[in-house]
């Protein structure tokens, strides 16, 4: 099995919690769900059919932190667009919750082989058809081609470089200066956008190795990684 390595960053990035209304908060990551949008953009498959064929029985999705997870937040500004533009006059200033400077590395395996040789070309050679944005419209995303690389199926691993599922965990060491980090993210959505489930996810938001006893995990190169399933 290979994967296909490459980053995204950018400025700023809002992966939207499905928990907030008023004052929208942002995960730490983009979820998967996110990844199979970007997907999508790149090899030009309409948002309203790209779920058909990237999703979680289709597609698999590592995430690593490249930057510290940093937030801010930013007021901004609301408009009625039921109204004539001309004619608005009220706004609603919304608190916002914003990535700062994300940088992130997706390890991606899609089962369509066609797919995923015209995703790996279009990659490598820095091509998308739809812009590729970190999570609303307007926060165009960077990204680069790493590597094609084959993967090895591990029986455990005392580290781990991505982000991993709560359930993939069996013990922890928790090391001084590191940053560790719990948060429940959708992992799959069916074809209407309807989020298939839920599940807790840990990583380190600085971007350092996690040391523990893991299970389901893939050595890549010299990285530890483990795919975000359902």
């Amino acid at each position: 099995m290979q994967v296909l390595v490459f980053d995204i960053w950018g400025d700023f990035g809002h992966f939207k919690k499905f928990y907030t209304t008023s004052s929208p908060l942002t995960f730490s990551i983009p979820p998967p769900t996110s990844v199979f949008g970007m997907i999508g953009a790149v090899l030009g498959l309409d948002k309203n059919i790209y779920l058909k064929y990237i999703n979680a029985n289709t597609s698999d999705i590592a995430i690593q932190i490249i930057n510290p997870v940093k937030k801010t937040r930013i007021t901004l500004n609301y408009i009625d667009t039921k109204e004539n533009f001309t004619k608005i006059k009220n706004r609603t200033q919304i608190r916002t919750e914003f990535l700062k400077n994300p940088h992130y590395r997706l390890y991606v395996n899609l089962k369509d082989e066609s797919l995923f040789r015209e995703l790996k070309e279009k990659i490598q050679e820095g091509k998308n058809f739809y812009t590729i944005s970190l999570g609303l419209a307007n926060l165009i995303a960077n990204f680069r081609y790493v590597g094609l690389y084959e993967i090895q199926p591990l029986p455990q691993s005392d580290y781990v470089n991505t982000v991993i599922l709560n359930e993939n965990i069996e013990s922890i060491e928790i090391t001084e200066g590191k940053r560790y980090f719990k948060e429940k993210i959708p992992l799959d959505m069916d074809e209407n956008r309807i989020v298939r489930g839920y599940k807790d996810v840990v990583m380190e938001l600085k971007g350092d190795s996690i040391e523990g006893r893991f299970k389901n995990v893939y050595k890549v190169e010299n990285k530890v990684i483990s795919f975000l399933k359902p």
